[in-house]
C-alpha cells in the first residue's frame, strides 16, 4: 500500500472543518493550475466508467477489463493476476449492479469485500470500495484505505478535521461534508470525483513532505515523484496522464 499509512492528527469535533478543506485546496490543488486539475478530473471520470463496464463486457472480454480495474488500485496490482483467476465474473457484477441500483451502500462494504478471492482482506476492501464507487460515483464516496481505515485509524480524510469516523456509513457522510465545502469554494462537481482529485493531491503532498522530513535533503527525496505524478498513481489514471508533470 502506497503511503505513510500514519495516524493524523484529531481534528475539531463534530464533522469537517470547512477552513481545513480550503486551506488543502489552495494549497494542494490551486497550485497544480486548472488545466492539469481538470485533466485529472477527467481521466478520473474515465477510470471509473471502465471501471462500471465490467458490469456488461462480453464474458470473453471480462478477465482483461477486470485485471485493469485491479492495476488501477495501488494495493490490488500486485495481486490482479490471481484476483482475476480466483473472483467469479458475477461476484464482480453483483457488486457493481447493486451499488448502482441502491441496494449496497458503504455499510455493506466489508460484506461485500469478501465475496472477492485472490487477495489479502484489506486488498480485497480497497478493489470492492473501488467498484463500488464506480458503480455510483454521485452517491457512494471513495472509502479505500488510504483515505480512511476506520481499523486502524488511519488514512488521510483525518487532514479535514472532525472525530475519526468509525465505521464505512460514517466515513461516507464525513466524505459527503467534504464535497459540500468544495462546492462551496467553487470546485463543483455532480460526482465524488473533485473529492477524489483534493484527496489524492493532498495524500501525494503529506507524502512528499514526509520524504523530505525523513532524509532532511540527502538527495533521496528527488527519486519521488512530484504531487500531481503521485497523485496520479494513488488515483490509478497514471497511464491516461503520463505527461500531467511536464
Amino acid at each position: 500500500m502506497l503511503g505513510t499509512d500514519r495516524p493524523i492528527e484529531r481534528g475539531t469535533e463534530g464533522g469537517v472543518d470547512a477552513p481545513r478543506v480550503a486551506r488543502a485546496f489552495r494549497e494542494r490543488v490551486l497550485p497544480c493550475g486548472v488545466e492539469t486539475v481538470h485533466r485529472l478530473e477527467a481521466a478520473t471520470t474515465a477510470k471509473l466508467s471502465e471501471v462500471r463496464r465490467l458490469e456488461t463486457v462480453p464474458d470473453e472480454e471480462f478477465p482483461s477489463a477486470f485485471r485493469a480495474t485491479g492495476m488501477g488500485v495501488v494495493s490490488a496490482r500486485a495481486h490482479s493476476a490471481a484476483l482475476v483467476r480466483e473472483t467469479p465474473a458475477r461476484v464482480v457484477r453483483e457488486i457493481l449492479y447493486g451499488s448502482r441500483v441502491g441496494r449496497f451502500g458503504p455499510a455493506e462494504l466489508p460484506e461485500l469485500a469478501d465475496r472477492l478471492v485472490g487477495a489479502p482482506a484489506g486488498v480485497r476492501r480497497d478493489l470492492a470500495a473501488e467498484l463500488m464507487h464506480a458503480a455510483a460515483p454521485d452517491r457512494i464516496s471513495l472509502l479505500a484505505r488510504w483515505v480512511w481505515n476506520p481499523g486502524r485509524r488511519t488514512g488521510i480524510l483525518g487532514e479535514f478535521g472532525g472525530s475519526p469516523p468509525e465505521t464505512y456509513p460514517g466515513t461516507h457522510a464525513r466524505l459527503a461534508e467534504v464535497r459540500l465545502a468544495l462546492d462551496a469554494l467553487g470546485f463543483r462537481s455532480t460526482t465524488f470525483v473533485a473529492v477524489d482529485v483534493l484527496l489524492a493531491l493532498t495524500y501525494a503532498g503529506r507524502l512528499g513532505e514526509a520524504v523530505d522530513r525523513s532524509f532532511q535533503g540527502g538527495g533521496i527525496e528527488r527519486l519521488l515523484p512530484g504531487a500531481v505524478p503521485l497523485a496520479t498513481i494513488v488515483l490509478g489514471v497514471r497511464r491516461r496522464l503520463r505527461d500531467a508533470d511536464r
